[in-house]
């Protein structure tokens, strides 16, 4: 088996895991890296709003 597809198949187990074992602490954490998604995309766009003014 090559090492990509171990990992791969690791990280899915991991996932399903938590998926089961703590669910409300991984919706957090999904949560959480949307919020951080969304305030470095509105960052960037007030960034170039204000180059354009």
């Amino acid at each position: 088996m090559k090492p990509k597809k171990v990992l791969l198949l690791a990280a899915a187990a991991v996932l399903i895991y938590t998926l089961i074992a703590h669910p409300s602490q991984l919706g957090d954490g999904v949560q959480a890296i949307f919020g951080w998604i969304g305030d470095g995309l509105e960052a960037i766009i007030t960034f170039l709003k204000s180059t354009v003014d």
